[in-house]
């Protein structure tokens, strides 16, 4: 049987609240035997936010008062857990039922682990899945720059890992959930779960598709965790693996907010194509092919380099669970 560790959900929240009650209620309403915390730490909403906390009464911790962002909401909320983990969750996004039972199983199947993380489905604003992803295994620095990267709203960290980090990062606030569980990782391994935990909110405002900080933010991210030896002594990349992550990284996030701007990055790579990965050869051609490419390049390079297919859902799992 499990141990029923007791978890701090951390809320940072600002002008979310048409998504934050179906936050707080996929946590309440979870078959958890262990103590469940929420701490909601709000910027100052200025929407609904406030009444629909309100409603919630004594069976959550908040306040609302202006901050400087996600990483000094998380730093405020962070400072008033006392779960044995943590959990950070946004105030549009929310979990699965069972997902707290499957983190205490994992950490009991996997007890060195230094944090857990599961699966998730990405979602439209009209509740339709657009993606899912569950990796497998464990979570090391390497497997996060180059395999798979942690979802926010699907992990649960060891407190304890968390504070010796030094919790969040305002000097890469854009990615800060990425850079905490890629130090944590060069302490201890984390791992991935089969279940599937969480449910991502897509939608025109988040930070993904309109801020211009990804990539800077993570190769500052990559360099600044480099730079402390206890970090730089676990891991670090070789000049080559640096060469070929950072296009991948440029092209990526750039593709999210302008895929005009993204296909004239890539074609500066195009030149040098086949000295990348496969992973980043994908990337500089997905953003660069056309019909005119189509014909100079040969069949078989573009078939191998094309992204994998993604798997056709034939069950479906009640999202709107957390209604009941």
């Amino acid at each position: 049987m499990a141990e029923f560790l007791s978890v701090s959900v951390v809320i940072p929240s600002w002008n979310q609240g048409h998504f934050i009650g179906r936050t707080l209620d996929s946590i309440l309403k979870q078959d958890y035997p262990g103590s469940i915390e929420i701490i909601v730490s709000d910027g100052g909403s200025t929407d609904e936010t406030v009444d629909v906390l309100k409603g919630y009464g004594d069976r959550i911790t908040w306040w609302s008062a202006r901050d400087k962002g996600f990483v000094d909401a998380v730093t405020k909320g962070v400072a008033k857990a006392t779960g044995d983990i943590l959990a950070v969750q946004s105030s549009d996004d929310y979990y699965l039922p069972g997902a707290f039972r499957a983190m205490a199983a994992g950490f009991e199947q996997h007890p060195e682990a230094s944090f857990i993380s599961g699966g998730e489905y990405a979602i439209d604003l009209a509740g339709n899945i657009v993606s899912s992803g569950s990796p497998r295994g464990e979570i090391t620095p390497r497997t996060i720059l180059f395999q798979a990267i942690p979802p926010q709203h699907a992990t649960f960290v060891k407190r304890r890992y968390f504070e010796e980090t030094g919790g969040m990062r305002l000097a890469v606030d854009m990615c800060a959930d990425i850079d905490q569980w890629y130090r944590i990782a060069h302490l201890a391994p984390g791992h991935y779960i089969p279940e599937m935990v969480a449910v991502y909110q897509l939608h025109p405002d988040q930070r993904t598709a309109t801020s211009d900080k990804w990539y800077p933010n993570l190769v500052k991210m990559v360099e600044l965790t480099e730079e402390e030896p206890r970090y730089g002594s676990a891991f670090r990349l070789t000049d080559e693996e640096r060469r070929d992550l950072y296009p991948y990284w440029e092209i990526n996030w750039t593709s999210k907010r302008d895929p005009a701007a993204a296909r004239a990055i890539a074609m500066r790579y195009l030149p040098s194509l086949l000295s990348y990965s496969s992973r980043t050869r994908r990337m500089i051609l997905g953003n660069t092919v056309n019909q005119v490419a189509r014909k100079v390049l040969p069949r078989g390079l573009i078939s191998a380099l094309r992204p994998e297919s993604v798997e056709v859902m034939t069950t479906w799992p009640d999202l709107d669970w957390w209604r009941g």
